[in-house]
């Protein structure tokens, strides 16, 4: 008979998310997620797998969290008003500390790309289906005539998802929340978009 799991799972898969998220995945120690997690290394293992597997069940969590509020504020708000405040609930409404991790998977596919070319992989994939979700926005916004362009919804979807990975990276080199808010308006406008 299996022994009951003694601790609260999801609770330490929020841990170890913030510590990869942090310090990245090569930079993290298995003493330090165990720590972090409160967990035992037979804990881990039997309920984790090996670093590597909770390192992808935590960019799995952190990437289904990111499309989740992209579907919110797309289903709670025109198609056009989502897009800034996708940028307003991830970038600029958090703590400063959390601004300047950037996004886990943009971090992941920069880390690892030479690296450990599965899980800069799977962080591809994971950002793919953020550009799907700002593609069927660009689509509403164009049907609704929200938007006039010339450009398909996948070519805007394109455009907004380097625009988001590259204020990431300036976010996690501590670039000044005005500037990436001046970087996001210019997007806006660019777009046709007003910002809020």
């Amino acid at each position: 008979m299996a022994r009951p799991t003694e601790f609260d799972r999801q609770q330490a898969l929020q841990a170890a998310m913030h510590l990869f998220w942090r310090q990245g995945y090569t930079a993290t120690s298995l003493q330090q997620l165990l720590t972090s997690m409160k967990i035992s290394r037979s804990s881990l293992y039997a309920a984790f797998g090996d670093k590597r597997q909770l390192f992808m069940e935590t960019l799995h969590q952190f990437a289904d969290r990111t499309y989740a509020i992209l579907d919110k504020v797309r289903q709670e708000n025109n198609p056009a008003a989502a897009i800034q405040l996708f940028f307003s609930t991830t970038l600029f409404d958090v703590p400063a500390r959390r601004m300047h991790r950037g996004c886990m998977m943009v971090n992941t596919v920069l880390e690892l790309a030479d690296v450990d070319h599965g899980l800069s992989q799977l962080a591809a994939q994971r950002l793919m289906d953020i550009e799907h979700a700002f593609a069927q926005c660009f689509e509403q916004a164009i049907a609704s005539k929200l938007i006039n362009t010339d450009k398909t919804p996948q070519q805007l979807a394109q455009f907004i998802m380097t625009i988001n990975q590259g204020v990431r990276v300036a976010s996690r080199s501590q670039a000044e929340p005005q500037e990436l808010k001046n970087i996001i308006d210019t997007t806006l406008s660019l777009l046709g978009l007003k910002a809020a």
